[in-house]
């Protein structure tokens, strides 16, 4: 009977030591990494698209830097200053291609005021806008915060912020609150020339539906780049180990997770 208690608890013990080090070398998923660093890109996308459609208009902001009637050359913008709130629609024409992605729908911003004066509080919504084939929806909302050290800052945040994948059946959920900081570009409309720093934090639900909270005090985002272009955020799945994510440096779609201790090359859309 002694043999037989010995044995049982051994068993229990290797039993406990075996689940411990399988849940732990199973917690090696990096999908969610993956799907903020995509939906982070995205939503900096909208943004650069309004933030030059709004300087580029005439009566949306204080300042002109230039006027235009479009952005890539296969959108038109649609402009109303009379009613107020005024507003712009950015209207893509069939699939508009440019830039090494593929947009169609509209964008709409709503201006509380003019876009370049503190206080401006912009709402960014979509009608049925697809980024490279995926439906886009939700709500964006950009807060002018004046101008430090002779650079404008924003408020950005989003309620609901969705990115659709295979037919509709998988969704990207995100909601955010950071900053951005324009650190060059701030002299002209064009967002090619624009930089940004970003900080801040988000939470969201991933393709696979896992929920994920993420913290950054330094990507930096520059506009002529279709994804975020260096920096490191910390990713931190439900129930599962924080991730650093690290964007490394120069234009791509491509970024490092590190994990345990290990590292681990992911891409993203």
């Amino acid at each position: 009977m002694r043999k037989l208690g010995y044995f049982l608890l051994l068993f229990i013990i290797i039993g406990n030591l075996s689940c411990k080090k399988s849940d732990r070398d199973d917690d090696k998923t990096t999908t969610t990494s993956q799907d903020y660093a995509m939906v982070q890109s995205m939503a900096m996308d909208v943004f650069k698209i309004i933030h030059q459609a709004a300087l580029s208009s005439q009566g949306i902001s204080a300042i002109n830097l230039t006027t235009a009637t479009t952005i890539f050359g296969c959108d038109t913008l649609i402009l109303d200053t009379i009613s107020s709130p005024m507003n712009i629609i950015v209207q893509f024409i069939d699939d508009c291609s440019a830039n090494g992605i593929v947009r169609k729908g509209k964008i709409k911003a709503t201006f509380s005021s003019k876009y370049d004066v503190l206080g401006t509080n912009t709402s960014i919504t979509f009608d049925d806008y697809y980024h490279n084939e995926m439906p886009v929806s939700g709500v964006i909302t950009v807060f002018n915060n004046g101008v430090v050290n002779g650079k404008p800052w924003y408020g950005f945040s989003s309620n609901g912020f969705k990115v659709e994948q295979d037919f509709k059946n998988r969704n990207v959920f995100w909601n955010v609150n950071q900053t951005l900081f324009q650190t060059a570009g701030e002299t002209t409309a064009d967002f090619m020339d624009d930089s940004f720093k970003i900080t801040g934090i988000s939470n969201g639900r991933a393709f696979a539906g896992n929920a994920f909270t993420t913290n950054t005090d330094s990507l930096q985002f520059a506009g002529n780049c279709n994804w975020i272009e260096s920096g490191i955020a910390t990713v931190s799945p439900e129930n599962l180990a924080v991730r650093i994510l690290n964007f490394g440096s120069g234009c791509d779609n491509k970024a490092v997770v590190a994990l345990f201790g290990q590292q681990y090359n992911i891409a993203f859309p």
